[in-house]
Parts: C-alpha cells; structure tokens; sequence
C-alpha cells in the first residue's frame, strides 16, 4: 500500500526523494516496535535506489579556492569550516560555543545532536581554529550569525551563484564533507579514523573514498620486482641473497624479470 501511494503520487519525482518518504515511515515503524510496541516485527520496505552508486563529488585544493573568493564573508566562513572538519551541514549551521572547546581543540555533540544521533567528538585543526577565533564576540550563542541572527540556510541564492561565478557545476553544499574526506584518503588516512573522524557508523559508507589512496597497498605491490641487468625473456626467483634460475625451492620466491 505504502509502494502504491508513493509510486502513484510522486511519479515524476526522483528516486532519492521517495527514498526520504519511505525513511520517514520506516522511523515511525521503528519507534512502534520498539518504543510503543504496538507491533512485534518491522515490515520489509521496498528501496527505490538499490544499486545505485553512492554519489562522491568533490573539489581540488584549486577548484575550491574559487568559490571562496566569491562568497561574502559570512558564507566564506561557513564553508572554510565545513572543508576543515567535515562536519554535515546542519551540526555547522546549528553549532553552539557550548560546543566548542578551544583550549581542547575539540567540538562536541551530544546523543541526538548527530544524523545517526550518537555523539561526536571533532578534532579541530589551524583552519577550524582559525575560523572559530574570527568568529569569538559576534553572538552569544551560536558560532555562525548572519545580521545578528544564527543562519538558517546555506544552499542559497548567492551560494549558487558564487559556485555559478566560480565555474564549479553540479556541486552541493553536502560535497564538502566529500571533499573533506576525499582530502584526507589522499593524504593517506586511513579509512577506520576517517570513519570516526566523519561520524559513520558503517565502514560501507567510508569505502566509497577507499580509491584515493593506496600506499597500504604498497608493499604487496612491490613482492613483484623486474630486474633488467641480465636482459629480458628470463624470470628467476630470489629467495634470500640466493637467485636460482627457474628452478623450484623453498620458502617464499620473490620474481624478478631479467633479460
């Protein structure tokens, strides 16, 4: 029933959209079994976007100077923060300076101030303290103000048409948490911290950036080693300090290619 007045009614709409309808009344599900116990089992709902690849779109250091340049100073701040910690757009616009520990160097979330609603606790580098200290005196409460009063929205008119100015096409505010991600893969984090640093709880969500680096790999990579001093057409095992040509032996042989 709930397939048929979802496909009925939001025909034309996008599969991820009908994704969020479907969460909504899976929650209220959730929390009959669970909380109410009005019902003993969840029921099976259908996904609209099974199979589809997770979105990843990110900026290179180059691509996201632009839009800074562009953005007016209170947007500036926003995303220079949202790039320096990786952090979903509502725990940046709603962020508190009870939440903030500068001495520490740390930001905090309790349970329920998260998507998966465990709680966080965020690292801060220079760039996040650099932000956070010109942003010391402008509010009380909140970090991020705009004419005295917290920012509601980030995905705004002049947002768009500073990425419009920048030349950046098909780039959402969420994309700095990927390119926050994707900049530290490349820089050889490893996945399990990028995990905690990011909030995920499944490692799914994290593999999606595993691509971008693969130095642990490495090693692996280099069991195989071409030797061309004695020229090529022969492969000859080295086991130790000893080389013996095509023949068999013990141990672990390492391949080398040589002429």
């Amino acid at each position: 029933m709930i397939d048929g007045i979802i496909t009925r009614h939001l025909s034309g709409t996008a599969q991820a959209t009908k994704e969020l309808y479907v969460a909504l009344v899976r929650a209220i599900f959730r929390i009959a079994m669970r909380e109410w116990e009005w019902i003993d089992t969840m029921p099976a709902f259908k996904t609209y976007t099974r199979g589809k690849k997770a979105r990843v779109r990110w900026l290179t250091h180059a691509q996201a100077e632009r839009p800074l340049q562009e953005l007016p100073a209170h947007q500036k701040e926003l995303m220079l923060f949202g790039l320096a910690t990786g952090l979903r757009q509502g725990n940046v616009k709603r962020l508190t300076w009870q939440q903030v520990d500068i001495a520490r160097r740390i930001v905090t979330f309790e349970q329920g101030e998260t998507k998966n609603d465990d709680p966080l606790g965020i690292p801060l580098n220079d760039l996040a303290i650099s932000v956070l200290e010109r942003r010391r005196g402008g509010h009380d409460e909140y970090v991020f103000t705009y004419a005295g009063r917290p920012i509601r929205q980030v995905n705004t008119k002049v947002w768009k048409n500073a990425l419009k100015r920048a030349g950046i096409e098909d780039f959402r505010w969420h994309d700095l948490r990927h390119t926050w991600a994707s900049w530290l893969r490349q820089n050889d984090v490893p996945t399990w911290v990028l995990q905690e640093l990011g909030g995920w709880k499944s490692e799914t969500m994290v593999r999606r950036y595993a691509q971008m680096s693969a130095k642990h790999l490495q090693p692996f990579a280099d069991q195989l080693i071409f030797d061309a001093t004695k020229g090529l057409g022969q492969v000859t095992e080295s086991i130790g300090t000893q080389r013996h040509k095509n023949t068999p032996s013990q141990g672990r042989p390492r391949l080398y290619l040589v002429e």
